[in-house]
This record gives C-alpha cells, sequence and structure tokens, in this order.
C-alpha cells in the first residue's frame, strides 16, 4: 500500500507542477506575434464561446455557397479548399469548432471520471475502516489510479485560448486536489494502523 501511494504522490506531485508551469508561462507573447497577418487565426484564438465561432462559421458558409453559384464545375475543380478563399475561412472555423467541441468533451470526462475516483476512495474508506479492508482497497486503489489518470496532461494548445485555459485550470486544480487527497489518504490509513498496534 506505501507503494502505492509513494507512486501515486510522485506522479500526481510531476503533474501538478508541469501544469502549473504551463499555466504560469500559457499567455507570453512571442515576437512573432506583431506578425500575424491572418484575422480569422487571431479570432480564433481569442474567442469566448462557441457561438461566436458559430456566427462567423456561418457567414463563412454562407460565402461559400454565394460564391460558388457564380463558377462553373472547371473552376470549382481548381479551387484549393485549404489555401483559397472562401473555403479557407470555412476551413479554419470549422476545424475551430470541431477543436472546442472536443475540448468541452474532454473537460466533461475529466470531471465526470475524476468524480468517480473520488466515490471509490470514499467508498472504499469507508468499507476499510469498517474491518472489511480488501473489499476497501479494491475500492480506493482504482479511486486513486481513475482520480490520477484523469487529472493527468494530455494538453493541446490549439484552437481558443480562453477554452483551453479552462481545460488547464480543471486538469490543474484537479491535481492538486488528488494530490491532497492522496496525503489525508495516507495519514488516516497510517494513524488507523497505528490504533489497531
Amino acid at each position: 500500500m506505501t507503494t502505492l501511494f509513494i507512486l501515486g504522490m510522485i506522479t500526481v506531485t510531476t503533474q501538478t507542477v508541469r501544469h502549473t508551469y504551463v499555466r504560469c508561462n500559457y499567455d507570453r507573447p512571442s515576437v512573432l506575434d506583431n506578425y500575424e497577418d491572418d484575422e480569422v487565426d487571431a479570432e480564433i484564438k481569442t474567442t469566448g464561446s462557441l457561438d461566436s465561432l458559430l456566427y462567423h462559421f456561418d457567414i463563412a458558409f454562407n460565402e461559400v455557397i454565394a460564391f460558388e453559384i457564380s463558377k462553373t464545375k472547371e473552376e470549382l475543380r481548381k479551387v484549393n479548399e485549404y489555401r483559397d478563399e472562401p473555403y479557407s475561412t470555412k476551413t479554419k472555423y470549422k476545424n475551430a469548432i470541431l477543436d472546442w467541441e472536443q475540448k468541452e468533451e474532454k473537460i466533461h470526462e475529466v470531471i465526470v471520471f475524476w468524480i468517480i475516483g473520488s466515490l471509490l476512495i470514499a467508498l472504499g474508506c469507508f468499507l476499510y475502516f469498517k474491518k472489511h479492508k480488501w473489499l476497501g482497497l479494491s475500492l480506493i486503489i482504482p479511486g486513486i489510479i481513475q482520480m490520477i489518470w484523469w487529472s493527468s496532461p494530455s494538453l493541446s494548445t490549439s484552437g481558443s485560448h480562453i477554452e483551453f485555459l479552462k481545460f488547464l485550470n480543471i486538469k490543474l486544480s484537479f491535481s492538486v486536489i488528488t494530490l491532497l487527497v492522496l496525503i489525508g489518504l495516507w495519514l488516516a490509513l497510517k494513524r488507523n494502523k497505528e490504533i489497531e498496534h
């Protein structure tokens, strides 16, 4: 059991330090920021909501439709949908929306599975202290693993900065809480052993 706590503490401490470092250094400007020539990319990075991205995507979508109406099939075959306008803008907003939705899903998963891990630990502790040690440990161990796994780094900095920071802040908070839970759990189990002897 001690080995599990040592490994858990090492893992959670390492990921908490990483999350803290990324959070503290995330907003550092680059010397290349002055040369940002794409308004769409700048808009995507600073957008505050999915609705804003959807609004801009809708405009770009309608521009593509209007563009295609006035072109022949031969002219449309020559268009590069990744470089040429209005396709390029539509694609960028579409990718930003997909990225936003993916981050929202990840945030939801982190919260749900981290809570499940904490509930497993709570139920495991209840059983452990009610003299069902092995049954309790069989719930505490997967609970600890869930909490560590779901608060571990899996960060991507693409897309909206605001959504990324939300994701990072949740991961950082859960890492710190997991660290405190591990310390509290270790102290409680240690105290219980001392009382038994």
